[in-house]
């Protein structure tokens, strides 16, 4: 379906999608199997690295020719005791990408440049877009812990999360 690129609105930018991935909550917002369901007409995928190529008025930490990470929370209130204790995740208004706003299955997608991330040059698109996923998942696990370098961490498999969580803990002196 040929679909009109949109354009950023203030507060926003606009990313040409580079690379993206599927993990198995895109597969939950597609079959609209959750409790929550998406709002549609709506492209799936939560999570991908992208090349900002427009910004919208007022926008001045993000800039065209950025290479960005578009997260699964696309946005949140900033204001509940969830955000302000740093679990956007659990805010009631929140938005996500490839549920309640476009995801990264489209070429062009709006995202909040409060919520992207800077990327490094130096990495291929394509290697860093399921770190956005994955990568992000196990990393929040072993933050929240209350381990300290030295200390011992058990991993429950090694499957996507699991290798990603050997290394980072590895990384982390864990």
């Amino acid at each position: 379906e040929e679909v009109k690129v949109p354009e950023p609105g203030p507060g926003q930018i606009l990313v040409k999608i580079a690379a993206t991935g599927v993990c198995h909550t895109d597969l939950h917002a597609a079959e609209g199997d959750w409790p929550v369901k998406p709002k549609p007409p709506s492209f799936p995928a939560m999570k991908a690295s992208a090349m900002v190529v427009g910004v919208g008025q007022g926008v001045r930490h993000v800039k065209e020719g950025d290479r960005v990470g578009v997260p699964w929370l696309y946005t949140a209130c900033g204001h509940c005791e969830h955000c302000l204790g740093g679990w956007e995740t659990l805010c009631e208004e929140q938005q996500n990408t490839g549920y309640s706003v476009n995801g990264s299955f489209a070429e062009y997608v709006v995202a909040d440049p409060n919520y992207v991330g800077h990327l490094p040059d130096n990495v291929p698109f394509i290697d860093i877009a399921p770190i956005l996923c994955a990568g992000v998942t196990v990393y929040k696990g072993l933050k929240v812990t209350d381990t300290k370098p030295d200390d011992w961490v058990v991993i429950s498999g090694i499957g996507g999360l699991g290798h990603l969580a050997v290394q980072y803990a590895k990384a982390m002196g864990r």
